[in-house]
């Protein structure tokens, strides 16, 4: 677990500042700089040996700078995992046109890519809030929840689209949703899972993934 210090977590966007005022260009570059310097050591290295002196050298600052934007490393983490779990437009997207009611693959496949897109472009974050999140930190948990409450209803509105005429009640669509994201979710932590084979096919747990999903939310 990282140490999460005596600052508290206030979801802040990179226009505000720690304070709570709007920040001006200077400090929104500033605090940028310092948040994609953090991502870059995440990406190389256990977030239990980061420290806040090795994020301001590698935004090149100074650590008293770092300090006017976050309260501690765990607030530049917060911060991260916030944006990541916010970059979710495009799944949202790819649910809202999925059509339940056909009989392809093309909705479940577009979601699932989607999905597999903001996995890979966020997967040293992600893995971090929900590390956190699973050890009780309920500041990433709430972040984590707030991301995949969105997806989690969107699933069941079309779920409950895909099974009419069939009794389906809105409570169990919502139940069946959650089994579907914590599945894909939990998944998604092997990267292998993902991979392409050699002949640059997907893998067949990727496309049962596929299949298992147009089945869960279709008839």
């Amino acid at each position: 677990m990282i140490n999460q210090g005596a600052a508290s977590f206030s979801s802040k966007p990179r226009t505000i500042g720690r304070s709570g005022g709007a920040l001006g260009r200077k400090g929104q570059e500033t605090r940028t700089r310092l948040l994609d310097a953090a991502l870059r050591l995440l990406q190389a290295q256990s977030a239990v040996s980061l420290t806040a002196t090795a994020i301001a050298q590698e935004a090149q600052t100074s650590l008293a700078t770092l300090y006017v934007y976050f309260g501690d490393v765990s607030d530049v983490l917060l911060a991260l995992a916030q944006e990541a779990s916010a970059d979710i437009t495009d799944i949202l997207s790819a649910i809202d046109a999925w059509d339940p009611q056909s009989e392809d693959e093309e909705g479940a496949r577009a979601f699932f890519e989607a999905y597999r897109a903001y996995w890979d472009r966020h997967k040293a974050v992600l893995v971090l809030r929900n590390m956190e999140s699973d050890c009780g930190d309920e500041r990433f948990a709430e972040i984590r929840n707030r991301a995949g409450l969105r997806m989690v209803e969107a699933l069941g509105a079309k779920i409950l689209i895909g099974h009419q005429g069939s009794g389906m009640t809105q409570e169990q669509a919502s139940a069946r949703s959650m089994v579907i994201f914590a599945a894909i979710e939990r998944l998604a932590t092997r990267e292998t899972l993902f991979a392409k084979g050699e002949d640059g096919e997907q893998s067949a747990l990727y496309e049962a993934q596929i299949g298992i999903l147009r089945e869960m939310v279709s008839k």
